[in-house]
């Protein structure tokens, strides 16, 4: 198969779009603040009813190794999938795809050089393709930038669970909000990380879709070790140790005029390139 032919393929299947998450979902745990920047293609799924386990087998046994592929060759740095937990049939999306991304130039032919069939040898590609294509619909893309990180001293450790805060913040309030984040928050979840109720916090930036029509400018993934820690966090005793002294109730005023929490999310890791 040709490498045109299979590009093709792969923007038809996946309605692939360079538009702006998180959590990474990636959303996910990346080495300390970087220049230059982190990116995340968060790509958000459709599926239905019933059909989990066949979309999940597709991503795991037929994508999870073209995505291999492009890590080997240099034009991504990791690929995820999440399940969103706690959605219903009502909800916009249930499935969570994450890459990152070093070099965003890469982004212009995501998929240059990859021959599926060379990859998938032995395998009925344009089936892959279709099969693909009718088990979820790609509700939406979007394009995010890793702005702060934190992690422990001995750098990200491994999570399975992923909360994302996603942020309104008015064009006037921008400053102001990343300050509270850095100033304030930062501060907060690396006592977290030292407490052992998180393994890791970052904080993301939209970058396509943006604007402030968006529901979100920012998003924040709180990275967490296993469902027993996902309520253990003490937000008491992490404000007193990082901030002595500091007036809590004017620091959650400072936040909460800083920005709308729009929702939160909690996203399950399932599967990755590492």
């Amino acid at each position: 198969m040709k490498n045109k032919h299979f590009f093709i393929k792969k923007s038809s299947a996946i309605a692939w779009v360079i538009a702006s998450a998180m959590m990474a979902i990636p959303l996910l745990v990346v080495a300390q603040d970087q220049n230059p920047a982190v990116y995340a293609l968060v790509e958000y799924m459709k599926v239905k009813q019933g059909d989990g386990q066949k979309y999940t087998d597709l991503e795991r046994n037929y994508w999870k190794k073209i995505h291999q592929e492009r890590v080997k060759r240099g034009e991504i740095d990791r690929w995820v999938l999440y399940e969103v937990r706690f959605a219903g049939a009502d909800d916009e999306y249930n499935y969570v795809t994450a890459t990152i991304i070093s070099n965003p130039g890469k982004l212009e032919n995501p998929y240059e050089g990859i021959d599926a069939a060379k990859i998938l040898a032995g395998e009925d590609v344009d089936k892959i393709m279709k099969e693909t294509a009718e088990s979820r619909q790609l509700v939406k893309s979007n394009l995010i930038r890793m702005v702060s990180t934190v992690n422990s001293s001995s750098g990200p450790a491994p999570f399975k669970y992923v909360q994302i805060d996603f942020m309104k913040v008015k064009p006037e309030n921008d400053a102001m909000y990343l300050d509270v984040e850095n100033k304030v928050w930062k501060p907060v979840h690396q006592q977290f990380i030292k407490d052992g109720s998180r393994v890791g916090w970052t904080l993301w930036q939209a970058v396509y879709p943006s604007g402030a029509g968006m529901d979100y400018q920012y998003a924040t993934s709180n990275y967490i070790s296993d469902f027993s820690k996902l309520m253990s966090a003490d937000y008491t005793k992490a404000f007193t140790t990082a901030h002595p002294g500091g007036n809590t109730d004017k620091l959650m005023e400072d936040t909460d005029k800083s920005r709308e929490l729009v929702r939160s999310e909690l996203w399950q890791l399932l599967d990755g390139t590492e």
